[in-house]
């Protein structure tokens, strides 16, 4: 591996890492939500772009080693399970902010354990990728949807269904942008 993956793989960590402790102390929803979009957005966008100066480096240099597989898709599997709670988040807060235009309120439905489900929902997609296996969303999207059907099913005018795609497709799309940095390093 080269000093310069070496540095875009450490750097790409760093701001993982980083976007989880900023992350962390918006989730409260006591705050006003443009305070919570304003840092969620810039999360986002450093984040963004720390991937996308990752995926040139990996571009630019030489393909990594056999060996040193494990530590890009180590990283690649961080970078979507800490910055993909970060992600989500800001895209249906956005989501929340556009449809509050029209004047109603709707009180919005928080699925019950959907931090934890999300995170080991980019851990797997990002372990099916790498592996090779990309029917394996199929199966993470199959077994998702089923098991959230019934709650779904009974909040139909809290715009739960929505959330729920919004913030699937947001953390999938995140989970397979790291898992196609990690492709591209090898």
């Amino acid at each position: 591996m080269t000093t310069a993956s070496i540095a875009a793989l450490t750097v790409w960590l760093v701001v993982s890492v980083g976007s989880l402790w900023i992350w962390l102390p918006t989730r409260p929803s006591s705050k006003p939500l443009l305070a919570r979009t304003a840092t969620l957005v810039t999360v986002l966008v450093v984040a963004a772009v720390a991937t996308g100066v990752v995926a040139l480096v990996a571009n630019l240099g030489e393909p990594v080693q056999a060996g040193a597989r494990w530590a890009v898709a180590t990283v690649a599997a961080a970078a979507a399970l800490l910055t993909g709670g970060a992600v989500t988040s800001c895209v249906l807060d956005l989501a929340d902010a556009s449809s509050r235009r029209t004047g109603v309120r709707v009180r919005r439905t928080v699925l019950r354990g959907g931090a934890w489900i999300g995170a080991l929902e980019r851990l797997g997609v990002v372990a099916s990728l790498l592996a090779g296996w990309p029917e394996g969303l199929a199966v993470i999207l199959a077994v998702k949807g089923l098991a959230r059907y019934p709650e779904l099913r009974t909040s139909q005018s809290t715009g739960a269904a929505e959330r729920f795609i919004i913030g699937t497709f947001a953390s999938i799309g995140w989970a397979s942008v790291c898992a196609g940095v990690a492709w591209i390093f090898w």
